[in-house]
């Protein structure tokens, strides 16, 4: 094996290393308002409270799903929907067992109308993992459409950015 091709493959796995170690657990779909490993246990949305103007995310009244991102951990995760963080959340989805080892994306059905939301309003998706470490806190932004205008689309770029990372990664190991 050449020098350069070892110091890349031990570059690309560092890389993953310390990416592995710093997030436990985030949105990745919608996508997150913003993930810090030092304020995650800050409620209501892990030291990310203002809205993300810039990431609201069509989400469907029902029949919607979340994508989490969890690096490991034992516990019980649930979603949550607010108009604004400083209203009370409610209950969207079923508690969902978390039990991973590695890397996993975890693919939640949620259902807003179990907090009264209707197509049209604006609020806030808040992800709570309850785990041997603490209760770590998630938030998304989402406009809410009814679930015939929503496309699959927007639930595929979570996983598409995964696979093909690790698409990439596997012929580079190949090519050796």
């Amino acid at each position: 094996m050449n020098t350069p091709k070892a110091f890349f493959v031990f570059f690309i796995f560092f890389f993953v290393l310390i990416s592995s170690t710093y997030a436990h657990f985030q949105f990745e779909n919608p996508p997150t308002r913003g993930h810090g490993e030092d304020t995650m246990t800050q409620p209501p949305c892990g030291g990310y409270d203002n809205v993300n103007t810039t990431a609201i995310t069509p989400f469907p009244v029902t029949e919607g799903r979340v994508t989490t991102e969890f690096e490991d951990g034992n516990g019980v995760l649930v979603i949550n929907y607010a108009p604004t963080v400083n209203d009370t959340f409610k209950p969207v989805s079923e508690n969902v067992t978390i039990n991973v080892s590695k890397p996993q994306q975890i693919v939640t059905p949620v259902d807003l109308s179990k907090a009264g939301v209707k197509s049209g309003d604006q609020g806030v998706l808040q992800a709570i993992y309850t785990g041997v470490e603490g209760i770590w806190y998630q938030c998304t932004d989402i406009k809410v459409v009814d679930a015939k205008k929503t496309s699959g689309a927007t639930f595929i770029i979570g996983t598409s950015v995964t696979a093909l990372f690790t698409t990439i990664l596997v012929s580079f190991f190949m090519m050796m």
